[in-house]
């Protein structure tokens, strides 16, 4: 979904329609300008550098190759370091730290066990995933898309904005921007690229079905992703950004299902970008539901890292068996039917938050 828009320009992260590939969060937050950013003067080019040359060649003089002046990087810390880094490489640098705290695994449906899609947290369980069959979407979830399918008109706008950018409507409640929120853009920036390093493992084991190859009737108001449905990408990242915002807009630790069942605007946007792929016709309920379970748990443990907290809940999605539809109160209903969504707690590892991190959580809070 590119986040274009004031809010955007850190990437291109998410261009879910065309693939999901989260990685198009462009414009988002203009963090990735590097002429203004990261130069001298102005681009490099041919001209300028042979300018900047000749200027050198006049004003040296001689030199015999000693050192006049002292490395500033000598002593200092992992934060002024990170600081000091272009957007790129500063990306590259929260993702090998981020990623390499989860991991996926995936066990294919069994005769009497349905595929299973697993991710853990520095090695422990966090997230269980159960896939649904496509006789079992067939049946129990193609008809929605008949009853979704009447919202088109009104919903055309969102859903094209959406297929690229999801972000700009989290701006809607809170302000974001390139100066003034530059730390909590570059972590929900963060969190959406670790949201589709998670995601499409899953949905290339899994390879549930699309809506549209289940019936020619559905006929998609968009282009129809390639790649599996299972769990939905928009939902898995609406919700992930759900979480991580409510934290920071609210500026306190927050309990995201308390958030939910009190509907706060947050999550009332990522219900509306999740449910809106129903009325494209790209996706099913269930595809939404199990995005948002992921969501929420993987972005509620990355927040309790950062806070320093003791543990963090688990959860599984019985969705082999789910039938039910999707919106903030039904996934309220859901998180208290244990047979549905079962919840558990994990302890957390200290110490795997490294210094930087733990700074730009800080300034990141300090913005609101």
């Amino acid at each position: 979904m590119p986040v274009s828009g004031p809010y955007n320009s850190q990437n291109s992260q998410n261009s879910q329609n065309s693939q999901n590939s989260q990685n198009s969060q462009n414009s988002q937050n203009s963090q990735n300008s590097q002429a203004s950013e990261n130069s001298q003067a102005g681009p490099d080019n041919t001209f300028s550098s042979a300018a900047l040359g000749t200027a050198r060649d006049g004003t040296v003089g001689y030199w015999d190759g000693s050192a006049d002046r002292t490395p500033k990087q000598d002593g200092r810390s992992g934060w002024d370091a990170l600081r000091a880094m272009a957007t790129g490489p500063r990306r590259g640098l929260m993702d090998a730290c981020l990623h390499g705290m989860f991991g996926v695994t995936l066990e294919a449906r069994a005769k009497d066990k349905p595929a299973t899609g697993t991710v853990a947290l520095n090695g422990a369980t966090l997230v269980t995933l159960e896939a649904p069959t496509s006789a079992f979407l067939a049946d129990e979830q193609l008809p929605y898309l008949r009853t979704y399918a009447d919202l088109r008109g009104d919903r055309l706008n969102e859903i094209i904005m959406q297929t690229g950018d999801i972000q700009s409507f989290f701006g809607l409640v809170g302000y974001m921007s390139p100066d003034a929120t530059k730390w909590s853009l570059a972590l929900n920036q963060a969190m959406l690229r670790l949201c589709t390093m998670i995601e499409m493992p899953l949905k290339h084991g899994f390879d549930v079905a699309r809506p549209i190859a289940m019936s020619r009737k559905v006929q998609p108001m968009i282009q129809t992703p390639g790649h599996g449905a299972w769990p939905s990408g928009h939902a898995t990242e609406a919700f992930a950004c759900a979480t991580l915002l409510s934290r920071l807009f609210l500026n306190a630790p927050v309990d995201p299902v308390e958030q939910v069942k009190a509907g706060n605007e947050l999550y009332r946007h990522a219900e509306r970008i999740a449910m809106n792929r129903t009325v494209a016709g790209v996706h099913f309920p269930t595809d939404s539901m199990a995005g948002a379970v992921l969501g929420v748990t993987v972005a509620e443990a990355l927040i309790n890292l950062l806070d320093g907290a003791p543990q963090t809940r688990t959860r599984v999605f019985h969705g082999s068996v789910y039938d039910g539809d999707f919106s903030l109160g039904r996934m309220v209903q859901a998180l208290d039917t244990p047979t549905e969504i079962k919840t558990g707690t994990l302890s957390l590892t200290p110490g795997m938050v490294p210094g930087w991190l733990a700074k730009m959580w800080d300034e990141a809070k300090d913005e609101w």
